[in-house]
């Protein structure tokens, strides 16, 4: 009795002034709320007069404590965050005592490391501004108004639960904290949170809207309170929930991390910055703590029908493990003969390729990226793979356009409101072998981190892609990059099947001219021909007749192997002695180019070094020579293991023929002596009798006249 309990408790904020407020209701209409005459508000007044202001605001004690912890201690795994903020409030009701000044803002900055964790957004949803009640910004005070009534938001926007403790109360106000709709909240930011709590007994409800602010950079998460309730309480508990698709990711390395905290009184005194710690101190799943990180990727890749020759469907899947350094590039190579048939679609130009908004005739694959940590990682699917046209030098290019909605979250930007990565195309010049090198992989979309898990590519074009006809064991092999610059080489054996039934049927033939001379040498033109299902050329070899000698003139002017490595542009005129052309059906265009003379050190002979281009590409076929007797072999070893309609070798006369001339051509037959091997091992040898055009043939009377004068004379 000699120290009663405070009944009333003042506002902890001064400089305003001290007002009341009045409204009634008459009986002559009961329950309905009337303003009286007189003013609304009544600034209360001493004894003389004088305004009554709240004052010593800054005597009031302030000092708040926050104390965070995540549910687990394992690095680079999805928790739950328990979140605790204490305000002592002993004073509060004690009749001669100072309240605690009441928090009017707070922010809470998690420790850098600490995420948003992607998988959290499988099943999802979002609240919006008609559900929790949000009525209004109200500019004059910077507070959001709602509604009195019960927020009804969806279960599926639940991240956690809060409790709020005042000693104004003899029960705690519980309820749940709401994932707010993107853009479409009070603050109009990516990430918002809605906080509803409220005591049945009493009927007393809460509602605050928190901002959330991811780092673009790092994705740190930052979150804001401000001007909440001029209202005590003594304890506010937060509970994001944990699991697999908890909301939050924990850092990737061990060590201890401080979340830091700033509250701003009502008083208009100083913030208080306290701070909380917490250590992480193993790997995922109590693996050992690592750093730096390792980088062990996997790969796996193949076709899906393994029949030589075929059209197929080829996908590519690569994996990361949690704990292990983000994936950020991707450079596959191709095993020889695994092509595709540029012919069937219409390469995306620019600025469509950079945009992602290609249409249907150059759509080759589609794209499924998980990403998130834990055992449940979110799955976008629908990405679209674009074959494009020259891309960073390289012939062709991809453009891959991967959504980038995730529950209830969008991060696409541009026209086509996705993600694009690029991706350059490039040909070995010797056998044909893809090589695709992607550009830099995203790694966090407006403050987001990706934590890519598993990347799928299928180029599922039907009739684009296509099998090998050499059934030796090869491989897909490729290197990984990851975001703190490790590497990782990877490889998947690569194999197709039933070679051996492929037909290997060519047609070889060779033309020359009759009329020659040693001034401008001897003219030949071979063809060689194939036709669709068959096995492709792996090799070839002819023997020149003993009348189509080498030009050792010609000879001694081959272009240097290093002038001819360096650019064939710069190998002087004099060694270029044909042009080659062919046509294939994985082209729209032909091939064609020059062929050259080329001096390789030690080699006893220069190499006839045929330089096919078209449509950016470029292929080089190098065939060795070798003279004996007079008699000149040309092989080549290993062409590439890609179809051909047509392809003609044209060695032309003149000063520089590559070929002389020994004796007449119409005395005799010219026979070339041919081996062709298919990729599938099948051998074809023939002895190729050269058509020789400007022979004068005898007409039949006179032939039969001469024979019978020779006759004649004989006798």
């Amino acid at each position: 009795e000699s120290s009663p309990a405070a009944f009333l408790t003042l506002p902890t904020s001064c400089g305003v002034p001290f007002e009341s407020s009045v409204e009634g209701s008459s009986w002559s209409a009961p329950g309905k709320a009337s303003e009286v005459a007189a003013p609304l508000s009544y600034t209360l007044h001493d004894g003389s007069g004088q305004r009554l202001d709240l004052h010593g605001c800054n005597k009031l004690p302030f000092s708040p404590s926050i104390d965070v912890k995540p549910e687990g201690s394992a690095a680079s795994t999805p928790t739950g965050l328990s979140v605790g903020v204490h305000v002592p409030q002993e004073t509060l009701l004690t009749a001669n005592g100072l309240a605690e000044a009441d928090v009017r803002d707070t922010t809470v900055t998690l420790p850098a490391g600490m995420q948003i964790n992607p998988a959290s957004a499988d099943g999802l949803e979002a609240c919006s501004t008609a559900a929790v009640g949000f009525e209004r910004f109200e500019e004059q005070t910077q507070t959001e108004l709602f509604s009195s009534v019960p927020a009804a938001c969806p279960d599926a926007s639940k991240v956690g639960t809060v409790e709020i403790k005042t000693p104004l109360l003899p029960d705690p106000l519980e309820g749940f904290v709401y994932l707010a709709e993107q853009n479409a909240n009070p603050f109009g930011s990516l990430l918002a949170l809605y906080i509803v709590a409220e005591d049945p007994v009493s009927g007393v409800r809460v509602k605050l809207a928190g901002k959330v602010t991811p780092d673009v950079t790092t994705g740190q998460l930052t979150s804001t309170f401000e001007r909440t309730p001029q209202v005590p309480f003594e304890d506010l508990k937060l509970k994001f929930f944990g699991g697999p698709r908890a909301p939050l990711s924990t850092p990737p390395y061990c060590g201890s991390y401080t979340t830091s905290a700033s509250f701003t009184p009502w008083s208009g005194t100083a913030a208080a910055t306290p701070s909380s710690d917490f250590a992480i101190t193993s790997g995922p799943g109590g693996s050992p703590c690592a750093n730096p990180l390792p980088f062990s990727p996997s790969l796996m890749a193949g076709s899906s029908n393994i029949q030589a020759g075929s059209f197929t469907p080829f996908t590519t899947t690569i994996s990361r493990e949690d704990g292990n350094q983000n994936l950020s590039g991707v450079q596959i190579h191709m095993p020889p003969g695994l092509l595709g048939k540029l012919s069937s679609v219409q390469p995306c130009p620019e600025p469509l390729a950079s945009e992602g908004t290609c249409g249907a005739d150059s759509l080759i694959g589609h794209t499924v990226v998980s990403v998130g940590l834990g055992s449940n990682p979110y799955t976008v699917s629908g990405g679209r793979v674009f074959i494009t046209g020259p891309y960073k030098g390289a012939p062709y290019g991809l453009s891959i356009a991967a959504p980038a909605k995730a529950g209830p979250f969008d991060l696409g930007t541009g026209p086509c409101d996705c993600v694009v990565v690029r991706a350059k195309i490039e040909v070995d010049p010797h056998t044909s072998a893809l090589t695709v090198v992607s550009d830099s992989l995203p790694q966090i979309l407006q403050g987001i981190p990706l934590q890519v898990k598993h990347v799928n590519v299928a180029i599922d074009r039907p009739g684009f892609t296509f099998n090998p006809t050499n059934c030796a064991p090869l491989a897909i092999k490729a290197t990984l990059s990851s975001a703190e610059g490790a590497s990782a080489p990877v490889s998947v054996p690569f194999q197709v099947a039933n070679c051996a039934v492929l037909p290997f049927k060519p047609k070889f033939t060779a033309l020359t001219k009759a009329k020659t001379s040693k001034k401008i040498g001897a003219y030949l033109h071979v063809k060689v021909a194939s036709g669709p299902g068959q096995a492709n050329i792996g090799k070839v070899k002819v023997d020149l007749p003993l009348q189509l000698p080498s030009r050792l003139t010609t000879l001694q002017k081959a272009c240097a192997a290093a002038v001819f490595d360096a650019n064939p542009a710069g190998c002087p005129a004099a060694s270029v002695v044909g042009t080659g052309t062919a046509v294939t059906p994985v082209l729209k265009s032909r091939l064609t180019g020059p062929a050259y003379l080329v001096s390789h050190g030690g080699a006893a002979f220069p190499d006839l070094e045929i330089v096919l281009q078209g449509e950016g590409i470029t292929l080089i076929l190098d065939g060795n020579t070798k003279i004996k007797k007079g008699i000149t072999s040309s092989t080549f070893k290993s062409t590439p293991d890609a179809p051909i309609d047509t392809f003609d070798l044209v060695l032309p006369q003149g000063p520089h023929s590559a070929l002389g001339t020994n004796g007449s051509f119409c005395s005799a037959p010219l026979i070339m002596p041919t081996v062709l091997t298919g990729q599938n091992g099948v051998v074809v040898k023939q002895a190729t009798k050269v058509t020789v055009s400007g022979c004068h043939r005898v007409k039949g009377s006179k032939a039969k006249k001469h024979k019978k004068g020779a006759g004649a004379k004989k006798r």
